[in-house]
């Protein structure tokens, strides 16, 4: 006798329900037992006394508490459920700024309001000193973000318009005299595949992203301001490929868990010729060749919901990092004001400049305009990617 539709679903309900429970259940035991990680209350009426909101809630509350990720089988339930959101065609990963594309790249996505914060003011601001006190060329760098301008491939149109805003701070930037180089536009004009420079599983750009990116800002800077950076050193047939096959999980593939998409290649750019440099970070320095601007071992990490691949290059964030290049240690000292995006096209940009002294105003301590007047630049460019608040990034530089 065949089981009726109705039943199924319910048994399968249940099946859900009972593990859930025994996840609180063990929650509890491991507070019975000592664990004070798990930091549960007791339930206290509120002024208007017992009543079913207020016992839901703490229900709810309680339920949250002893379900920590240390549970033995939450990731695999986690998996589970994404395994089967996926088989129902979702592409929106609640709790999450997330959602799958219509290409099937993870994406995060938000809505900003430009015109309310004026983020152009700080920009002007910085450019400003730059040139005034510290008498040197400054080039704002606009990196791309994960969804393309021309083809964001959203499953809702109306999900993001970050790059409608970026676009409506560039003209009001290049109204004031500030110098901006887009490479969303360099992206395409080469006729570069926008998504192909991008993870699956990551917000990032990817390395051999990075490299096109780095010869690009050398090229502009030699241009415009007659810097004078090996920009020819970073020509794409000096580099071979490094593959990790299936070694790389991305931040939005962890939030999404292998159940919904699969560990991806990590692929770096590795210059067939020798190169000798020397970085410090956080006061120690390496002196070495071209493995010094990357961290391998990070690269295969023992846990995909721990370890980030993309974290390797320049050895993850950082405050301040400096890299001098003792091939060419006559040639143009250059500043970067960054944020993560600069991993991936730092390591090559060094490669064609004399020293290069990355600046990350989210971590770094003391006054990033007093550090730069110290480093006497011969430019100063900043590096931020679509989806950086600026206005909230510039308030953390002085």
């Amino acid at each position: 006798m065949k089981r009726k539709p109705e039943h199924v679903t319910a048994a399968a309900f249940i099946a859900v329900l009972a593990v859930c429970l025994a996840m609180a259940l063990s929650g509890g035991v491991r507070r019975l037992l000592g664990d004070r990680t798990v930091d549960i209350y007791l339930y206290h009426p509120g002024e208007e006394g017992v009543t079913w909101l207020s016992v839901v809630d703490w229900f709810q509350d309680t339920c949250e508490i002893l379900c920590t990720d240390e549970l033995p089988g939450r990731v695999k339930l986690k998996e589970a459920n994404a395994a089967m959101n996926r088989a129902m065609g979702k592409w929106i990963f609640e709790g999450t700024e997330m959602v799958r594309l219509n290409n099937g790249y993870l994406a995060q996505v938000a809505v900003v309001d430009y015109e309310k914060v004026s983020p152009e003011k700080g920009v002007i601001a910085f450019r400003d000193f730059v040139e005034e006190e510290l008498g040197v060329p400054y080039l704002y760098i606009q990196a791309p973000c994960k969804l393309c301008q021309e083809d964001p491939q959203l499953p809702v149109e109306e999900m993001d318009n970050f790059n409608e805003q970026t676009t409506m701070l560039h003209s009001k930037l290049r109204e004031a005299g500030v110098d901006v180089l887009d490479l969303r536009q360099s992206l395409h004009e080469e006729g570069l595949d926008h998504y192909g420079c991008f993870y699956i599983t990551d917000h990032h750009w990817t390395a051999p992203a990075g490299l096109w990116a780095a010869r690009v800002m050398a090229e502009e800077l030699n241009g415009r301001y007659g810097l004078g950076m090996d920009s020819g050193r970073l020509a794409e047939e000096k580099f071979t490929q490094r593959v990790w096959e299936d070694v790389f999980l991305g931040s939005l593939g962890r939030k999404a868990s292998l159940g919904a998409v699969q560990p991806e290649d990590f692929v770096l750019p590795v210059p067939l010729e020798p190169v000798h440099v020397t970085m410090t970070r956080y006061g120690a320095e390496i002196t070495g060749g071209f493995e010094v601007l990357y961290d391998e071992e990070a690269i295969t990490p023992e846990n995909f919901y721990e370890g980030s691949s993309y974290g390797a290059l320049l050895r993850g964030d950082c405050g301040y990092l400096k890299v001098e290049n003792l091939d060419a240690p006559d040639g143009p000292v250059v500043a970067v004001l960054r944020e993560s995006f600069a991993g991936a096209p730092g390591p090559y940009l060094s490669m064609a400049a004399g020293e290069l002294h990355l600046l990350d105003a989210r971590y770094y301590d003391g006054s990033v305009r007093e550090k730069l007047a110290e480093i006497q630049p011969d430019v100063v460019v900043s590096l931020l990617n679509v989806e950086c608040y600026v206005h909230t990034y510039f308030n953390e530089v002085h």
